[in-house]
């Protein structure tokens, strides 16, 4: 525990954390905190912004931060004590780090933009000190001995980590603690192949911070297959087929920080571990049990390589407005079948159709609906590993990871995707008594006036939005887009559709370029 210090700035550079530090970047820190106290100096006509450091204090039971808040800060304990609680779906709640004065958490979140990944509160009265992500990106980039110690506190605490993440969520503690002792971390520049395509698939590798590229073929003839931003996964396929291959060229966009998990590590898990990881990486990888199971038991019919797979998406043009959903207006009697047949199909009932479009013939409109992009920017605006592509070309929403940042909807050129909210819950049911009638009234059935309009929420409380499912998630809001009727045998609208004036089209067919109607 570090020795008291006479101010909170000279206590934050007196933490282990700073030991060692250069000093022009001890200076920096210094300047950012005089910024926030207000007692810098601003030369004349400089303009003038917030400070990179804050200090504050917290009571006992007071949350710092809770898990699923958007924070880019890095949180430094300067007295007291933090205890971190991380809630899991169907594994409850548990405690993973108990924090004391000259330890510090959400490096994740300040390194990548990820979401708390756990509620973080104080447990006796508590200081910090919060550094702002530009402040802890210089720190981290510039100078050795921070980003090391930085590293070995990420890699001793990456079970919060992968908790978190989509591919090892549903595993138990101790499969989590399996993986995590085999994981390195790694750091790929700009441009670095990260993994060659025909080379052994050994590892799943997790996006620390940076951006990674697919792509099939070199030079020219390269195809982008998908993107992988802070969060994501990738080599799912070798845990889910077994694939002894690489089916894809990885490559750094810019310097990219990573997570290797080898496969002797997921190969000493116990059976229900590995079953499950199996499950959550054909979910990753759009594939449904009903298929994955097909390919189990039939691999002449199964053998087909995701790489197979991918060139037959680009050839057969299923991407990159491939597939054009089109409504003829000479046949279309206004049935509204197509928008309602939409809805009946998505749990949440919220259409991802929309019959807006724009006209391209004299009698047909090219309708407002995901193109499935061969070089999709939604995905490489998304930073929270919300987007990904199946192996059917497919660009999908994995909607527990979003957001509602609407990164995804200024990066998308058509306008396809939107962001919704959901509609006001049902009012609770009455019991049988309080739903009789004249003596109702005694059992809490009262009924509430029926123009009464919803509370307001709370300030700064965020809206509750429904994602797949309809599951209600306290997001600013969920993205939503065409989805293709993922996991049905046909695409709804197109199906129901009385007068076929809706049908998937080649775009080159709608403008006298050949193709036929799909």
């Amino acid at each position: 525990m570090p020795a008291p210090a006479s101010s909170p700035i000279d206590q934050l550079l007196a933490t282990p954390l700073f030991a060692d530090v250069d000093k022009k970047q001890l200076d920096g820190v210094r300047k950012e905190a005089a910024i926030t106290d207000g007692t810098f100096e601003w030369a004349p006509g400089a303009a003038r912004r917030a400070g990179f450091v804050r200090f504050l204090d917290a009571e006992p039971g007071t949350p710092i931060v809770a898990q699923g808040d958007l924070t880019t800060e890095l949180f430094v304990v300067l007295a007291g004590n933090v205890e971190a609680v991380q809630a899991r779906p169907r594994h409850g709640a548990c405690v993973p780090a108990a924090l004391q004065a000259g330890d510090w958490f959400g490096e994740v979140s300040a390194h990548s933009h990820h979401p708390s990944l756990a509620t973080f509160r104080a447990t006796t009265p508590t200081r910090l000190a919060a550094l702002e992500q530009r402040l802890f990106s210089k720190l981290y980039a510039e100078d050795e001995e921070f980003r090391q110690r930085i590293d070995a506190r990420y890699l001793d605490q990456l079970g919060l980590h992968l908790r978190a993440s989509s591919l090892c969520r549903d595993l138990d503690d101790a499969a989590i603690a399996t993986l995590q002792q085999g994981a390195t971390l790694l750091t790929a520049d700009e441009g670095d192949v990260v993994a060659k395509a025909g080379e052994p698939a050994d590892a799943v590798f997790l996006v620390r911070a940076g951006a990674i590229a697919a792509a099939a073929g070199d030079g020219p003839e390269a195809r982008v297959l998908a993107f992988y931003k802070g969060n994501a996964t990738f080599g799912e396929h070798a845990v889910a087929t077994g694939d002894a291959a690489w089916p894809a060229t990885y490559r750094a966009l810019t310097r990219s920080a990573l997570v290797r998990i080898p496969r002797t590590q997921w190969q000493q898990l116990a059976a229900p571990a590995q079953q499950g990881l199996v499950r959550a990486a054909n979910r990753l990888l759009g594939r449904d049990d009903v298929d994955a199971a097909r390919q189990a038991a039939a691999p002449d019919l199964g053998s087909r390589s995701l790489l197979d797979e991918l060139h037959v998406m680009v050839e057969h043009e299923s991407v990159k407005g491939g597939r054009a959903l089109v409504i003829d207006r000479t046949k279309c009697v206004r049935c509204n079948q197509c928008v309602e047949s939409c809805v009946a199909v998505h749990d949440d009932h919220v259409p991802r159709l929309s019959k807006v479009g724009t006209p391209v013939a004299t009698d047909e409109v090219l309708v407002t609906a995901c193109y499935h992009c061969e070089v999709p920017q939604c995905m490489l605006s998304c930073d929270y590993a919300a987007i990904r592509r199946d192996p059917q070309g497919r660009i999908r929403f994995e909607y527990d990871n979003c957001v509602g940042c609407a990164g995804c909807i200024d990066g998308c050129p058509y306008g396809v995707i939107r962001l919704v909210e959901p509609a006001p819950p049902p009012p609770p049911q009455p019991s049988f008594l309080a739903s009789l009638p004249l003596v109702g009234r005694f059992f809490g059935g009262a009924p509430a006036p029926a123009a009464a309009a919803a509370a307001p929420a709370a300030a700064g409380e965020k809206p509750r939005t429904a994602g797949a499912g309809g599951k209600l998630t306290a997001v600013a809001g969920k993205t939503i887009k065409c989805d293709l009727c993922a996991g049905l045998p046909f695409e709804a609208c197109v199906y129901n559709c009385p007068t076929t004036a809706i049908t998937r089209r080649q775009p080159q067919s709608l403008f006298g370029s050949g193709g036929a109607p799909r």
